[in-house]
């Protein structure tokens, strides 16, 4: 992957990673490393935690796709519970200050909660971060931006 020296890069996306991956699935550590094997870094750091998760959602029998359908009492071994949603960068560019998810609407992410609900109808909570770029921390006062 090429790296633009005079461009900040910063996407979000839903990396479709899982803490604990079958063999057709990505596994959320082989993801973190290969993006600092790009010189990347995410709103979770270079070693994310497997449990961070920023889905749960399990389907009931009131939704279609019935042959996926499971029982309230297996939602945390047959729901989809896993850490898919990363905000990457060059790490040469930003410093993490904080990141915040949110499964509720109301700022606040709520572990163990399924998900979406009537009140918050995503199925991938919200994920944001604060960034600082590395060379005003690096200097202790603010850079413009490059040319």
């Amino acid at each position: 992957m090429a790296e633009a020296s005079d461009r900040y890069m910063l996407f979000g996306m839903d990396a479709n990673t899982y803490e604990t991956p079958s063999k057709d699935q990505q596994g959320v550590t082989p993801f973190a490393s290969w993006y600092t094997s790009e010189k990347m870094n995410s709103c979770y750091g270079p070693t994310p935690n497997p449990k961070n998760y920023t889905t749960f959602h399990a389907r009931t029998y009131l939704q279609p796709q019935l042959n996926k359908a499971i029982k309230y009492s297996e939602k945390d071994v047959k729901g989809d519970k896993n850490p898919k949603d990363f905000i990457v960068f060059w790490d040469k560019d930003y410093i993490v200050r904080s990141t915040t998810k949110d499964n509720t609407g109301a700022g606040v992410y709520t572990e163990g909660m399924v998900f979406p609900t009537l009140a918050f109808p995503s199925d991938h909570g919200i994920t944001w971060t604060s960034l600082a770029l590395k060379p005003a921390v690096d200097l202790g006062k603010p850079t413009s931006l490059r040319h």
